[in-house]
């Protein structure tokens, strides 16, 4: 029984066109496997437009979710400062009473006033 001939890959990946063309002459093996690959080649050929049309799509949509999801972001962001944020800090601390010193905020100063990094 005659082994089927495995060499169509490695001359196809690693030699030049030419040494394959007479490689396929003279092999029936290696020209079946060939003739497969054109055929799927062309397969790949005859879909590729529709393809192409649903990853545009789906690019798309992706694109609107993603712009979306972040303007929801957004809005959450400023609801959040607008009501729990800076502007409620600074009237709190502007309107207060009592001025709190950093020595109530707990942090350590030195004789000057500025935050010591011992």
């Amino acid at each position: 029984m005659k082994e089927k001939c495995t060499k169509f890959k490695s001359l196809y990946l690693f030699r030049d066109e030419a040494e394959l063309e007479e490689h396929l002459k003279e092999c029936p093996d290696c020209r079946a496997e060939k003739e497969k690959m054109n055929k799927v080649s062309e397969l790949l050929q005859e879909v590729k437009p529709y393809y192409a049309k649903q990853r545009k799509r789906s690019f798309n949509a992706l694109k609107v979710a993603c712009v979306l999801f972040i303007g929801m972001f957004v809005g959450m962001l400023i609801g959040y400062f607008t009501q729990y944020g800076y502007a409620t800090i600074t009237a709190s601390s502007t309107y207060s009473e009592t001025t709190q010193t950093t020595n109530e905020y707990g942090m350590p100063i030195d004789s000057y006033g500025l935050i010591s990094l011992n």
